[in-house]
Formats: C-alpha cells, sequence, structure tokens
C-alpha cells in the first residue's frame, strides 16, 4: 500500500470537500477516493473525516494530520522540482512586485547577475510600495518586508533587514551627537510614511524597551528619498540598512546610537501554493536567498 498515494487523496479530499471534486481533480474515481481515506483512517487508527448529510468535515486529528500531510507533501514537491531543476533547461516569464527602496537597492544588483545565469527567463518587475493581491493582479511573485498575516499563500523567507538610525556629519556638528533614544525627540527627522508600526518610536538594548516619539520636518514614501534628505538636510532618518548603507560607508552619513537596536525584519518571497510552484520561481527563490545571504556575510 502507497502511504504517499493515500496521504495525497486523504488532503485533496479536505480541500476539495468531497470525494467527487477531490476524484475529479485527481483523474481517480469517487469509490478509490472514499476507499484510500478508510485505509488511511485505519492504518492511523484514527477518524479523520466525519461523514453526514452536510457533507464531508475534518475531526480534530484529521485538522492536525492536514496540516503536517501537506507540509510534508510540499516539501516533497519542492525536492522533486529541484532535481528537475538541475537537470532541465528553465525559461518563460517571472512577472514580480517588490518594495521600490527594495527593488532599487538589492533586487536589482541581484537580478543583473540571475539573468546572466538565467537568461532563457524574461523578468517583469513592477516597484511600488503598494500592497498588491498576487493573485488577481497577475503576479508569479512578490516581496514583501515584515511580518505577515496569515494567508493562503506561501511566504519564503530570503534574508532580513535590519532599521539604522543615521545623520550627516553636518547635523551631528551642529545639533551634537545623541546619547539616548530619548534625545531623538528633540531633533528634527525625516519621517518614511511605509512605516506601518506605531507613532512611538521603539529601540531595544540589554533586554529593554524604549519608546520615543519622532518629530519629523518632512515626511515622504520612499526610505531611498528618506536617506538623501538625510545626507542634505539637517535631519536625521530610522531606515532600512539596505537604503542607508551605501551612504554610511561613503562616509556621507554615520550611524546614531549605534548600541541600540531598533528592529530587524524578514524579507519574504510570497507566491501561491507550492502545488503550482514553477520552476522558474523556485530557482529564482533559491538564488535570492542565497545572495542574500552572501550579501550579509
Amino acid at each position: 500500500m502507497d502511504k504517499l498515494n493515500l496521504m495525497n487523496s486523504f488532503v485533496h479530499v479536505a480541500e476539495k470537500g468531497s470525494y467527487t471534486a477531490a476524484a475529479q481533480h485527481l483523474g481517480k474515481t469517487k469509490a478509490l477516493m472514499s476507499t484510500h481515506i478508510t485505509q488511511l483512517e485505519t492504518l492511523l487508527e484514527v477518524r479523520l473525516i466525519h461523514r453526514s448529510t452536510r457533507g464531508l468535515q475534518l475531526t480534530d486529528a484529521g485538522r492536525a494530520y492536514y496540516e503536517q500531510t501537506k507540509r510534508i507533501l510540499d516539501d516533497i514537491s519542492m525536492v522533486e522540482v529541484g532535481l528537475r531543476t538541475e537537470q532541465q533547461q528553465i525559461g518563460g516569464r517571472l512577472r514580480i512586485s517588490a518594495p521600490a527602496t527594495f527593488g532599487e537597492c538589492v533586487l536589482m544588483p541581484f537580478i543583473a547577475q540571475f539573468i546572466q545565469t538565467h537568461p532563457d527567463i524574461k523578468i517583469d518587475v513592477v516597484l511600488n510600495d503598494r500592497f498588491i493581491d498576487l493573485v488577481s493582479e497577475g503576479y508569479d511573485l512578490a516581496i514583501r518586508i515584515g511580518h505577515l498575516p496569515d494567508s493562503d499563500l506561501i511566504a519564503l523567507p530570503v534574508g532580513h533587514m535590519s532599521l539604522k538610525v543615521c545623520a550627516s556629519k553636518a547635523f551631528i556638528e551642529h545639533f551634537g551627537e545623541p546619547k539616548t533614544p530619548q534625545d531623538l525627540s528633540s531633533l528634527p527627522a525625516v519621517y518614511d510614511s511605509n512605516h506601518k508600526g506605531p507613532k512611538l518610536r521603539q529601540c531595544y538594548k540589554d533586554g529593554e524597551t524604549f519608546s520615543f516619539p519622532i518629530q519629523h520636518s518632512v515626511s515622504v514614501n520612499n526610505a531611498l528619498a528618506s536617506a538623501y534628505l538625510a545626507v542634505h538636510a539637517n535631519v536625521f532618518t530610522i531606515s532600512p540598512d539596505f537604503a542607508v548603507g551605501p551612504f554610511i560607508e561613503s562616509g556621507r552619513l554615520q550611524t546614531l546610537l549605534p548600541n541600540y537596536d531598533f528592529g530587524a525584519y524578514p524579507i519574504n518571497a510570497v507566491y501561491s501554493h507550492r502545488k503550482y510552484l514553477q520552476q522558474k520561481i523556485n530557482v529564482f527563490n533559491q538564488a535570492l536567498k542565497a545572495y542574500m545571504t552572501k550579501e550579509c556575510d
């Protein structure tokens, strides 16, 4: 008896809500699907599905088993895609949505390398900070930064970013260097209006949380623009490391309060369920993850 086959039948019945719909999707008979569920329940010695006149409903054990089984089948699918990718040439169009500053600072340098290795993949990138509907708007993949709400989409962590407080040398000479997070409250700032967190900004040190308001002189909805303003005006910025990093390296910006942690957030590649995962998406995601791991080392 092929247990994986039984597990696959169970997952489709659970998702489709009926033996008939699952059987049609898999190209099997309704009777065979019912037999598979019965065989699986016998093997596990537990009831997975409650059958009634209202239809099929998962038992508590069935819901728990569904989540674990789905993960196992997804992992197997990923392995198989990876093996095929090693032996087959991949190509096609890949439509990607990404935040503007991340796209300019990180994604574009990566794609410049990626298209040399995979010239048959045609990349279509749309950079904006709007939260797009991945499926209805026709995107294959979206890059999203931060902790994500629960959804039917798959989120693959490909890296992380941290927030940095920075200002120019002229700013420090004019106002002095802040010694505590509270000192920032009285200093002029540029505010990145893409920030979705609380109005009171927070940072951390030695297990303690510090909260402080921001008195912004100007507001802009782009992290790179915020960094440019900090370079050219007497304002400080709290921006992602990938936006301010080049300015710090060149000496045009200096990090303030370097011993405090102003927050770190995951960077995720989000796409529809792995069952529909195409090789080009898998290859792109793994390459981006490897690139970002290397850049962070």
